[in-house]
Order: C-alpha cells, then structure tokens, then sequence
C-alpha cells in the first residue's frame, strides 16, 4: 500500500487563500477539466490532499460515481480521513430507497443527485428522500442548465465540423430520452424542503439560470442552501445581479470549486476578489467560504 503524501506546513507556505476553506463540490474521480483523470485513483487524491493543503481547504465533499466511482470516494476518506467527506452518487431512476441505506451503512455523509427522467419532486423518488431524510445523509442537488460539451458563447458554430467520437456517443446516450433542465430547476426543492423537513438540502450552481427560483427559496426554506460552484459563468452572473445581500443571505451560501485540481486556487480567488469588491465583511465571507457547510455537515 503506498503511503499519502504529507501535508505542507502552513507556517512555511503562505498562498493566497481565505483563512479556512469548505469545498462542498468536488468531483471523483477526475475532478473535472484538468483533473488528472489519467492518473490512479491513489495519486489523484494525494494531489487533492495536497493542493487542499496549500489552499487552506480543510474538508471536502467528494462526489462519487456510480459503481466504482462511489467505491473510490470511500477510499479516499479511509487515506485522509480528517479531509474528505464521501458523498455517493445515486442514479434516482434505477436507486431505491434500499440504496440509500446501504449507501448511508458504508459510511457516506451525503448523496449528489444531477440527471433524472423525471422532475426531481417527482413522487416515485419519494422513497429514497425519505430514507436519505432518516439516515441524515446530505443532499446535494445539481440545479439548473447542465453544461455540455462546447461552449457556443465563447465558440460559435462556423460551419461543418468533424464530430468527436465522445460527442457522438453522448448523442446517441440522449437521443429520444426524456432528461433535461427543466427536471432539475431550483423549484423542485421546494417540493421536497416542505415534503420532507428535516433533509438537509444543496442545490448547485445557485440555480444556473433560474436565479431568482434559487434565492427565493432558500429565502423561505430553513433546509435548503446553495453552493456558488460554476466557475467564471456564475460567478459573474452572481455578481453583476447583486444577489448576495440583497436576494441572499451568506449565510445561505456555500463554495463548491467543481473544477479540475490546477484551477481550484483560481476559483477561490476570484471568489475573494468579488467579495472584496462587494463590501463582505470577514464574518460574512467566512460564511460563505466555510461556516455555513461546516454547520450543514456538523462538524
């Protein structure tokens, strides 16, 4: 068995970083864009472990996979067990609520929820809300437009191109099938905050794109929060509509990275420098960066 990598001393190696750091979405394996994908499980979690380390980030939800994938997060708690929170990824059209409690006996904290064949309130997921509410798991649902493969903003069709072999496999994956954004609208945790009251809720992105649904409820709603991941899209949306504060209270906000390994000390300071521009005081920031998934996790 190899041995985890150790941790850099924090009073030798100052980066530019909040004092405290809860990352509520991070992806395993891969980890997104420049990831390492590549690379073995083992030496992909000491990378993470590592760049936590420098970055001041002291725990992580780390968002499994189906199958094998959810089986590495695991893992990956039991090589640095004061890090990593493993969080299991359930597929709402073929899971039960028997999943759930298994998942909850392995020992995960919370579940991650992204594309169903149906609205995420629908009833016949029921069953697995219900065993998530009593095994305490957190939930962490992905809200809002899901982003694909090219970005037609910054890359705009300009003609006949060869198509990717992934591309096409993804099509032909989707064709005919009934998943897409309007199951996964901020909204639908509504349903489920009142349906069921004492589940923890996250929804992702802030809504990417159903802003307002996303502050409306966590306005209302004790059991449902958001994480500001999405990268350069959110955020400039986030800032440029003044949300926080004003649609939003810090204190109903978490930080998810949800990027490649290289590129999480950008999002945490880019999120720095807005908050800095917005007038956060340190108490609110902290929040955001820390505070608010610390006391969703208990911990």
């Amino acid at each position: 068995m190899s041995i985890p990598v150790p941790m850099p001393d924090p009073e030798r190696y100052i980066k530019d970083a909040p004092p405290r750091v809860f990352d509520v979405h991070v992806h395993f394996p891969g980890g997104g864009p420049g990831g390492g994908a590549s690379r073995s499980p083992e030496a992909m979690v000491d990378m993470l472990a590592y760049t936590a380390g420098v970055l001041n980030i002291r725990k992580i939800c780390l968002l499994g996979r189906p199958g094998e994938g959810n089986i590495q997060a695991l893992q990956a708690r039991e090589r640095y067990p004061d890090l990593f929170l493993p969080m299991a990824w359930v597929q709402l059209d073929e899971d039960s609520g028997e999943t759930i409690r298994e998942f909850a006996r392995q020992g995960f904290v919370g579940l991650k929820f992204h594309s169903s064949k149906r609205d995420y309130d629908d009833e016949s997921y029921y069953p697995i809300y219900q065993a998530a509410e009593e095994a305490k798991l957190i939930c962490l649902f992905h809200t809002g437009i899901a982003g694909g493969m090219i970005d037609y903003l910054q890359y705009p069709p300009r003609g006949p191109r060869p198509e990717s072999p992934r591309e096409r496999e993804m099509k032909d994956r989707r064709r005919g099938s009934t998943y897409g954004a309007k199951h996964l609208r901020p909204a639908l945790l509504d349903t489920l905050a009142v349906a069921f009251p004492d589940l923890q809720i996250i929804g992702a992105h802030l809504g990417y794109g159903w802003y307002d649904e996303a502050c409306a409820i966590a306005r209302w709603r004790g059991n449902v929060s958001f994480d500001i991941s999405g990268g350069t899209v959110v955020r400039r949306h986030i800032v440029e509509r003044r949300l926080i504060r004003s649609e939003i209270h810090p204190a109903k906000l978490l930080f998810g990275s949800d990027c490649g390994i290289p590129h999480m000390s950008r999002e945490l300071t880019g999120w720095m420098e807005e908050f800095a521009r917005m007038g956060l005081t340190a108490e609110e920031q902290d929040q955001i960066f820390y505070g608010t998934a610390a006391r969703i996790f208990g911990v």
